[in-house]
């Protein structure tokens, strides 16, 4: 088994079609537009041919199991599930989020839910994908609530909270959290050089991950990351295809995108 700082590495094998990869959708309770790109996200990889990666956060909170069977949880697992029927793979990782998604999503959805990351060969080159929490190694007080919170027992009873009280504690968890950032140093909740190289250490060529909310690229040592801004706000995420990376902007369900500028180099703090 692969870790990095704590997080499990699923692999897959190699695989040389087209891939589409976002990041941080958080999808609300509301739907909205972000649902309308996402459908276009979904049109555009079957005329593509290419897989869909999510890479954490799809949903603004994902509590109870319950929530699989209403509102925008069950109406976007549909969205999924029948793009499946039409031929797109899809991989959907935990996010901050989203972590107590379980088999009850990929059950409604046809989706492969991974709590973890992906180590998968995408553009020929060997690539692992990250929702990217597990960088932020500063946020100290963050990644002790992340040990509890995923303990087993603690997964346990928040998925069987009856489904009005689950929705009520994740809107009082991301009001905390909303005011911790905005009063907290800025730096601590950014990746680290130090993260970086554990996360190369596995051999990998090149990082994806989101999680910061911001559109970034940069090198660490020959290996080079790439960092997805958040979709809800800019409908912007990856294509890989034809050994090319390339991002790219969304417009609504129909699936047209258009290609973007490559995001500026960010380094990261040591």
């Amino acid at each position: 088994m692969t870790r990095v700082l704590g997080t499990e590495v699923f692999a897959l094998p190699a695989d040389d079609r087209p891939a589409l990869l976002v990041s941080d959708l958080h999808v609300p309770a509301g739907g909205g537009e972000v649902v309308a790109n996402l459908r276009g996200v979904l049109a555009a990889a079957q005329r593509l041919g290419a897989r869909v990666f999510v890479l954490g956060d799809l949903f603004d909170s994902y509590v109870s199991a319950a929530q699989i069977t209403t509102g925008v949880w069950r109406e976007v697992a549909a969205d999924f599930k029948a793009a499946g029927a039409r031929g797109v793979e899809m991989g959907v990782l935990h996010g901050n989020r989203d972590f107590l998604m379980g088999p009850e999503f990929e059950a409604a959805s046809g989706a492969r839910v991974y709590a973890g990351g992906l180590r998968v060969t995408l553009g020929g080159i060997d690539t692992l994908l990250l929702h990217g929490d597990e960088l932020c190694v500063n946020d100290l007080p963050y990644q002790r609530a992340k040990r509890w919170l995923r303990h087993p027992v603690t997964r346990w009873v928040a998925r069987h909270l009856p489904l009005r009280v689950a929705l009520a504690a994740a809107e009082r968890a991301r009001a905390r959290s909303a005011n911790v950032i905005a009063g907290g140093d800025q730096a601590r909740f950014l990746p680290t050089r130090t993260a970086l190289r554990a996360a190369f250490a596995t051999g990998a060529s090149q990082l994806v991950f989101g999680h910061i909310h911001r559109h970034a690229s940069g090198a660490c040592g020959a290996a080079r990351y790439r960092v997805l801004p958040a979709f809800d706000a800019t409908a912007t995420g990856l294509l890989a295809a034809d050994g090319a990376f390339t991002s790219v902007r969304f417009a609504g369900a129909g699936g047209e995108f258009h290609r973007l500028a490559d995001p500026p180099e960010c380094p990261f703090p040591a």
